[in-house]
């Protein structure tokens, strides 16, 4: 059996570091034009998808997504996969994570750590104890049920983060333990996926290795946050005088690096950006940066939101078997996390609790990559990997709705 070694990189950062290859930017280079009008169609059907769902009361990011279903190969084909478009998309989501964070206060997420941590906790145990059931009751070995259980664990806090902020209610309590339990989700949940992987290529399990990629995730996110914050207090002054800084520049590059650095201590760059965004967020009311880097981000998420449309092959599921068997999976999917995220913030009360647990649903893009992973390594075939798609299209799609029907936003004080 060969060692079983933890790979640091994430799979969101592989089209990138691809993108700022030299092999791809020349690659690339010709095919500028063909780029150029994807992404001109892209953006144009998730803005159109975007207006109309709001029109209809929906959240505006699954109009995105079913924008992007719509000019992809599914149905117009106006619109592939490509290394540049997905690129797009995950600064995309990077930019949305780190507005985000500038929405966030570390304080208020320390303040609920504790519910965070159990519903991270329950809301992986629950899904990979369901998910590996489905698997072995549907005749899958052990190995693919594993590997099925693994694409349930997967959260898309993006898709979540970005209904709450269209509500403006990142600011209360169920919210940010969200937030903050989608940290703890990314840290264990990745750690899940290292070794299942592993597993299914005949990797012999090392407890070291595990605790390794535990120790670097557990310490990236405090050293970001515990010296981050108070190095910035320290020298924001002298950053003011440097002759070619202007705070808009610096946030950038902060955001960029940070989720870079998260990468490679093995989370996903948009838990860095988010990070970042926390950081910041303790001077953000004495720099002029939070709105031009909200106006990066209403060009650049809609790229990532329509490229999880694109990416979602709707012809796979033209087979009965898979609708059922996918149905199935779906609802073993919303359940188990909803009812994890509920007994993990009961303490807030129920209205908050099961807002909590919906709000943990959505696989989203992750799900797409932890599937398309066991595709590639042969671990699940295409029947499983269709069935694994359909559970992500329900909970990317219907999440947001729920979530958007469950959500009563704040009205402001009488005067």
């Amino acid at each position: 059996m060969q060692k079983f070694t933890l790979n640091f990189r994430h799979p969101f950062s592989l089209a990138l570091a691809a993108l700022l290859s030299n092999t791809a930017l020349a690659a690339g280079s010709a095919d500028v034009g063909v780029i150029l009008i994807q992404l001109f169609y892209l953006v144009l059907a998730a803005q159109v998808g975007s207006w109309l769902f709001a029109k209809l009361g929906l959240p505006r990011v699954v109009g995105q997504v079913v924008a992007g279903v719509v000019v992809g190969p599914s149905l117009l084909g106006v619109v592939n996969e490509s290394l540049t478009l997905q690129a797009l998309a995950e600064i995309g989501a990077i930019f949305l994570m780190f507005m985000v964070g500038l929405e966030t206060r570390f304080k208020d997420l320390l303040n609920v750590g504790k519910e965070a941590l159990l519903v991270a906790v329950l809301g992986i145990a629950l899904p990979m104890i369901g998910g590996y059931f489905f698997g072995v009751q549907g005749g899958y070995t052990s190995i693919e049920s594993l590997f099925i259980a693994t694409t349930l664990v997967a959260t898309s806090v993006g898709i979540t983060a970005k209904v709450l902020q269209e509500l403006g209610v990142l600011d209360r309590r169920f919210a940010q333990i969200i937030l903050g339990a989608a940290v703890i989700d990314d840290i264990l949940g990745l750690t899940i996926l290292a070794v299942v992987s592993g597993l299914s290529q005949g990797a012999e399990l090392s407890v070291m290795g595990v605790l390794t990629t535990l120790g670097i995730s557990i310490g990236f996110v405090v050293v970001v946050l515990a010296v981050g914050i108070p190095l910035l207090r320290k020298f924001q002054p002298r950053l003011k005088n440097l002759p070619l800084a202007n705070s808009f520049g610096m946030a950038v590059v902060a955001g960029l690096g940070i989720a870079a650095l998260s990468s490679l201590a093995g989370l996903a760059p948009i838990i860095g950006a988010f990070l970042a965004g926390m950081v910041l967020a303790e001077v953000k009311d004495e720099e002029d940066f939070e709105s031009k880097v909200h106006a990066l981000e209403d060009f650049l998420a809609p790229v990532f939101f329509a490229m999880v449309g694109v990416k979602l092959e709707i012809g796979l599921l033209a087979n009965s078997t898979v609708l059922i068997n996918g149905g199935i999976l779906s609802i073993i999917a919303v359940a188990t996390k909803l009812l994890g995220g509920y007994l993990g913030a009961l303490s807030q009360g129920k209205k908050d609790a099961w807002l909590v647990g919906m709000g943990m649903v959505p696989r989203g893009e992750v799900g797409l990559i932890v599937a398309g992973i066991g595709l590639s390594y042969g671990v699940i075939n295409k029947v499983a990997f269709a069935e694994v798609i359909l559970m992500v299209l329900v909970t990317t799609l219907v999440a947001p709705i729920v979530l958007r029907l469950m959500v009563r936003p704040e009205k402001p004080a009488a005067t």
